[in-house]
């Protein structure tokens, strides 16, 4: 995923009408990410008033209350990415808020795959905790939870840290042309960190590869363990169908994305467009997946005993 900035294609002076320079794929562009963001909004909202209707003892909060707060970011960083396409501003205001939203969107897509793998923890926790004498599944235990949010926390920091270096690079560059003091050795000083944030970014989408292939390999794992056991899990098989299927093309264009960028300024309009459209429908698709099974979580596992969420939680149970 390409979280770094860019010099903005205008020039440095504060635009009279923007507007009307923009591309069509730019205002394409710009149209979709409000949609996104306004969609997004709404499954927020949808969120927080399904949050006040679970009940605490069958269905866990905490994977949803971060899906709210991922939900509300997307939705955030997606309209501060269309409003600088829009407004009228200076290239220092436009590096600010590109910056603010590049931040919110790295947490969005970072942190939905932490709820993803959140909830395959608790329910691996309460299919272990429901067959007593018998080891817990990979996905449950406590070294591959570790793995899971060290992943995610490594990925969104580098992704935060890489923004700040390639903010600071190019203001520092910019600054250095409005004052007319640019040499031959700081252009290509800056050449030189154009190269280094392209390897830089690499090392992102690497990250965020590897963050993806857990989520899916998670899946496939807890969701063949209960096969195994004749044990049917809603959530898990609700999750593997409609959320599983939505990564990897979010995935691939982050890897494509990596590639296209380099080909020029109409390759670049054309890969933000397609980057918009697979991101918002991916996004939006995992979103809505993950909270139709805010109502799957019930109180009895598949054969009718005592719940297995409790049984999870009791020390007799544990394998």
């Amino acid at each position: 995923m390409d979280f770094s900035l860019r010099i903005p294609p205008f020039g440095l002076q504060k635009r009279e009408s923007r507007w009307d320079y923009l591309e069509p794929l730019q205002k394409a562009a710009m149209a979709l990410e409000l949609t996104w963001a306004a969609l997004s909004g709404l499954l927020f909202i949808f969120i927080v008033f399904k949050l006040f209707r679970i009940r605490v003892e069958s269905t866990p909060r905490g994977p949803y209350i971060l899906l709210a707060l991922v939900s509300f970011t997307f939705a955030l960083g997606d309209a501060l990415n269309a409003v600088q396409l829009r407004e009228d501003i200076d290239v220092f205001d436009w590096f600010k808020v590109i910056s603010a939203s590049s931040i919110f969107r790295a947490f969005s897509q970072v942190f939905v795959y932490a709820v993803l793998l959140w909830l395959t923890h608790i329910r691996g926790q309460a299919f272990g905790g429901s067959r007593p004498g018998s080891s817990s599944p990979i996905v449950a235990r406590t070294w591959k939870r570790v793995v899971d949010w060290v992943l995610v926390a490594v990925t969104f920091i580098y992704i935060v840290a890489l923004n700040a270096y390639s903010t600071t690079k190019n203001l520092s560059h910019i600054r250095r042309i409005y004052n007319n003091d640019y040499s031959s050795a700081e252009h290509d000083d800056y050449e030189e960190f154009v190269k280094i944030s392209q390897k830089l970014q690499h090392v992102s989408t690497a990250l965020s590869l590897l963050l993806a292939i857990d989520v899916v390999a998670s899946l496939f794992v807890l969701w063949f363990a209960q096969r195994r056991a004749k044990f049917t899990d809603s959530v898990v098989t609700r999750l593997l169908i409609t959320s599983a299927p939505f990564v990897p093309p979010l995935t691939a264009m982050w890897l494509f994305y990596d590639i296209w960028v380099a080909k020029g300024i109409q390759s670049i309009l054309k890969a933000n467009l397609a980057y918009v459209i697979i991101e918002g429908v991916c996004q939006i698709g995992i979103f809505a997946s993950v909270v139709s099974t805010i109502d799957l979580h019930t109180d009895n596992d598949p054969s009718g005993s005592s719940s297995y969420l409790n049984q999870a939680s009791n020390p007799a149970y544990k394998a």
